[in-house]
């Protein structure tokens, strides 16, 4: 039994993995920023701690003590907020500041192991072939923080610790906000993805990535992508949530909308037909639901 220490518990990820490690026999300290969710937290069967994780000081003490941390606290904004560069600001904070306090006191701690929470989104668009870790990253402004939080885990292995990068494809969970406003939009008629029916797109159901940070804390240091098993073209899914709102068919969005979402838009609207081969090589992980599957949650 290892002691486990968790940010971003209560989240779309951290309600769901929160219970995964403590199910496989590990103490978990999960951190919490109210008393219902640290009610929450301990129904779960983890130990709440209130901790502000942009003080170096308070982080170090709070993660003493611990085998691993598993950073996978994210602000990420929605809608109008998410053009807006303000919008991005505590998200940027979690994956810079708090990360580099996070490793910095696992290393300073001997925890040993350190897991970041990350994305695939700044792949560069790939057409049809299938994208690994080495495929090149073309970030904007609202991603490009993902390069600090992946250099901070990768101090904790040049320090001699593990630390493992794990890039989430886009969640598939009944409450994710972003699945949630495109079924809302499917439901006026909508398809609210930006980019190509021809290009591929990759998603990952919320329970296997959970299963996913389980297995980062035995995985080989490095970075993994983290995705469904059979990445489709968004027309497979524009046809499955036409259905699963009870829709013949869905209209795309106006070239405008995209045009006007600038970067951000234009990073999403890629072609991302993500490989999670080295996950699976490396542990006894494997991706279990297709998000074509998933849309009639949601309707």
């Amino acid at each position: 039994m290892s002691r486990v220490f968790v940010t971003g518990a209560t989240g779309v990820l951290g309600r769901r993995a929160l219970p995964v490690p403590i199910e496989a026999g590990h103490a978990v300290t999960a951190v919490t920023r109210t008393a219902d969710k640290a009610d929450a937290v301990r129904r779960a069967g983890a130990e709440p701690v209130t901790v502000d994780l942009f003080d170096p000081v308070a982080v170090r003490r709070a993660v003493d003590g611990h085998d691993a941390v598993a950073h996978l606290a994210t602000n990420i904004p929605t809608g109008a907020s998410a053009a807006a560069r303000r919008g991005w600001a505590v998200n940027d904070r979690l994956r810079s500041r708090a990360a580099a306090n996070l490793s910095a006191a696992a290393i300073d701690t001997g925890a040993g192991r350190y897991v970041q929470e990350s994305i695939t989104f700044p792949y560069v668009d790939g057409g049809d072939r299938w994208l690994d870790e080495a495929t090149e990253c073309a970030c904007f402004w609202g991603n490009r923080t993902t390069a600090d939080a992946e250099a901070a885990t990768g101090a904790v292995s040049d320090a001699g610790g593990t630390g493992v990068v794990l890039r989430f494809a886009m969640f598939t969970a009944p409450d994710s906000a972003h699945l949630l406003s495109f079924a809302n939009m499917a439901r006026r008629g909508v398809w609210g993805v930006f980019g190509d029916d021809d290009a591929f797109v990759s998603f990952i159901g919320v329970d296997d990535a959970a299963a996913a940070v389980l297995a980062a804390l035995d995985a080989p240091a490095g970075v993994y992508n983290v995705a469904e098993p059979e990445p489709l073209p968004r027309r497979d899914h524009r046809r499955a949530l036409a259905t699963a709102v009870g829709r013949r068919r869905l209209r795309g969005l106006p070239k405008l909308a995209q045009k006007a979402g600038g970067e951000g838009a234009a990073s999403l609207a890629r072609s991302h037909r993500i490989s999670s081969a080295a996950l699976q090589y490396a542990t006894s992980w494997s991706p279990t639901r297709r998000a074509v599957d998933a849309w009639s949650e949601l309707a």
